[in-house]
């Protein structure tokens, strides 16, 4: 009896070991097989929203967004844009959809955009609406500063192309048209140091004394173009009252609604060198409110109408027939 109860025993030992040992060929759990390889370029998170994929569809709600979108490649990925989109051309075969302060939700929602960008926060209600409607929205914030034009053009390549390829793009962007700035600057330098004078400007914005003052965006470009801020020392967009006999910009920079006329019957302009000798510029300045290249192309052009010098072309050698080897 002892020995028929000891077989069954035997038996399931090697029924167990052999089991064991033939493990090898087990095919692994999935949990440790290697994981693919995560994109390197999604998901993109900018402020509370997070893109998980590269848009295919974009809404824009705010001018200067589209712009900078066609200044960096992304225009075909727009289907819509704001009331107040002007620029470029292109822009006026596209959808309009509202604006930021009223979203045409109806119209947005039957484009079916996978993405809204704006400069400025929507509604708690249209937000709400978009996300209902499985949209995201995205707010990029304009540049206070040159230096934070950086993280606008990064962030909104980031969107549009992804986490490395993106970023990559918006920092080559922001390297080329701050190139132009430093070039702007470099030449200007070259011409004072070389007994030029460094001249006083002055952002006009609006009569009479609207202007870009010290804590502006517009004050720090002009700055960095190689003028002196005629309005550097004061802030809020005011020249103050107190000190309009100090006020003789030797250029002037005005928005293009202001021409020389406006500026000769004006009491606090017509005395002034600048207006007396027509050393006045007019541009469209939203160009500064969108920040993107067309801002770049007028800061260039300001700098050449002032000084000219600093970018005239050397001259070529004339050649001397003297020095001509005889026949």
């Amino acid at each position: 009896m002892k020995q028929k109860r000891i077989l069954p025993f035997l038996l399931a030992l090697l029924l167990a070991f052999g089991l064991t040992g033939c493990g090898k060929d087990v095919p692994e759990s999935s949990s440790s097989l290697p994981e693919e390889p995560q994109s390197l370029e999604y998901p993109v998170s900018i402020g509370d929203e997070t893109i998980s994929e590269q848009p295919e569809k974009v809404v824009s709600l705010s001018p200067a967004l589209t712009e900078l979108c066609f200044d960096m490649g992304y225009g075909s990925q727009l289907i819509g844009v704001s009331e107040f989109c002007s620029w470029p051309e292109q822009v006026q075969s596209l959808p309009r959809m509202g604006t930021a302060q009223n979203p045409d939700l109806d119209a947005i929602r039957a484009a079916g955009p996978d993405l809204v960008i704006t400069h400025t926060q929507l509604s708690e209600n249209s937000l709400i609406a978009l996300q209902q409607a499985d949209i995201s929205v995205v707010v990029l914030s304009s540049a206070r500063q040159p230096e934070q034009l950086k993280d606008l053009y990064t962030d909104l390549g980031r969107l549009f192309s992804g986490e490395q390829t993106g970023s990559e793009e918006g920092i080559g962007f922001y390297n080329q048209q701050m190139g132009r700035v430093e070039s702007i600057q470099e030449k200007v330098d070259a011409y004072v140091r070389a007994g030029g004078k460094r001249l006083s400007a002055v952002y006009l914005r609006m009569l009479d004394f609207t202007v870009a003052t010290g804590d502006t965006f517009e004050g720090a470009m002009l700055e960095a173009i190689g003028f002196e801020n005629e309005a550097g020392s004061y802030g809020n967009w005011t020249y103050p009252a107190d000190f309009i006999s100090q006020y003789a910009p030797d250029v002037i920079f005005c928005n293009e609604d202001i021409t020389i006329p406006m500026l000769e019957q004006n009491a606090h302009y017509k005395g002034l060198q600048a207006t007396i000798h027509d050393i006045v510029y007019s541009y469209d300045f939203t160009a500064f409110e969108r920040q993107g290249a067309r801002m770049f192309d007028i800061l260039e052009d300001m700098a050449k109408k002032a000084y000219p010098e600093a970018f005239a072309e050397p001259s070529a050698p004339e050649s001397d027939s003297s020095s001509q080897p005889a026949e």
